[in-house]
């Protein structure tokens, strides 16, 4: 390891910031856009659940495109990709061809999960795979809480066409400084996949045990990611300035969440017993961000915008520190190096799935029934993810997995 790692970590961040940025632009743009095509509340989550879907299947060859073009040249194509139709959004023209592009624009970014996992597993040390893998993934927050009120500035002073094309524009910029800069770990340079091993990670107990972490974090994610600003804009009545400002403050206390998260998860592997210390590290943040999801409903019920955004705000941070708990998990059981990007992408895969789904069931509950209960349908997921962290995943298979990567990697500290 060399102190190059910190540089492509710095680098790793700044794809996924501007990737996340790419994406709340639509949300924001959500009603300036309706007035543009007429399109309804349905049709919009249909166009989220277009890119969301194109976006969760792309997760799967995303990883194993990773594997293959490595870090340096597996963003280059992909951000390049996205960024180009980022910027063909605006000439959408009908509702088909926003169908289209924005599919077309998630097919491109479903690999930067793979890519930060593929860095994390290759270029992080075992004792501070946490913190760098949070700490690049934390632009995922600090992305849509810039981009957030970005795009707001820009779509009152210039239209929401130029959200678009701007951060479009600023993806392409990053490509040079990522090719000049980033070059694969020569250690594993040789080093093939264990198709083996990705069988016996997927097919174990504790593999399905992710795989419902995964599936229920999806739907969480997406909740609060995508859908904040529109739940001020229609549940308190705000304009779409201030709107994406209390947004942008959940987006800045997600972005503290994934900060903590690293230190804090990479504190409880020295602490106890790896298994152990993912479990509390998942299990503990999720039952408070619950918590904060249900005083959310009161507060949002009594008319209490600021308080509301309060909430959901630390309901994000909250649920942003299990992060380095429950996805590092993946990292830690991949069979070897060569496989990490293929592992990542098939659970990062379905977590994408149900988080397409998350646009249609969420819109169909907010039109029914208001963006406070939308959300507080939270609740359950989180449910389900504590029960799955706590019972599904078991000791024995999880050390058998462990043992596997130690032996595949090396002896690990």
């Amino acid at each position: 390891m060399t102190s190059r790692r910190y540089l492509v970590f710095a680098l790793m961040f700044l794809g996924i910031f501007i990737n996340y940025m790419d994406r709340v632009n639509f949300s924001v743009s959500i009603p300036a856009i309706r007035h543009t095509f007429g399109f309804t509340l349905e049709q919009i989550g249909a166009i989220g659940f277009a890119w969301a879907i194109v976006y969760a299947i792309f997760n799967f060859p995303g990883g194993w495109l990773v594997d293959r073009l490595g870090l340096r040249w597996g963003l280059v194509a992909t951000l390049g990709w996205w960024s180009v139709f980022t910027i063909l959004t605006p000439f959408a023209g009908s509702l088909a061809a926003w169908y289209l592009i924005r599919g077309l624009m998630g097919a491109g970014e479903a690999p930067i999960w793979p890519l930060n996992a593929k860095c994390a597993n290759t270029w992080a040390r075992p004792s501070e795979r946490s913190t760098l893998y949070t700490w690049a993934g934390s632009g995922q927050f600090l992305g849509p809480a810039v981009g957030t009120l970005l795009a707001g500035i820009i779509l009152v002073k210039f239209g929401w066409q130029w959200t678009f094309v701007v951060f479009g524009v600023a993806g392409l910029l990053l490509l040079p400084f990522w090719i000049g800069i980033v070059r694969d770990h020569p250690d594993h340079a040789h080093q093939r996949a264990d198709w083996a091993g990705v069988a016996a990670v997927i097919f174990s107990r504790t593999g399905l045990g992710m795989l419902l972490v995964y599936l229920t974090f999806g739907y969480i994610l997406f909740t609060f990611l995508y859908w904040v600003p529109s739940y001020m804009y229609y549940t308190f009545h705000m304009s779409i300035l201030k709107s994406s400002a209390w947004a942008s403050l959940g987006g800045l206390l997600g972005f503290l969440g994934f900060i903590i998260s690293g230190p804090f998860n990479d504190w409880l592997v020295r602490r106890f017993d790896r298994l152990t210390a993912r479990r509390i590290g998942s299990c503990l943040p999720m039952i408070c961000a619950a918590a904060c999801v249900v005083a959310s409903l009161f507060s949002a019920r009594a008319a209490l915008a600021g308080e509301t955004a309060v909430l959901l705000g630390l309901a994000q941070l909250l649920m942003n520190v299990t992060v380095g708990a429950w996805a590092v998990n993946v990292l830690d059981i991949s069979p070897n190096h060569a496989s990490t990007g293929f592992v990542y992408g098939i659970y990062n895969g379905v977590l994408n799935i149900m988080g397409a789904f998350n646009s249609l069931v969420l819109t169909w509950l907010a039109t029914r029934y208001g963006f406070p209960i939308a959300f507080g349908s939270a609740v359950v997921f989180m449910v389900v993810f504590l029960a799955s962290m706590l019972f599904v995943v078991d000791r024995r298979s999880y050390t058998r997995l462990i043992d596997h990567a130690r032996l595949a990697s090396g002896a690990l500290p």
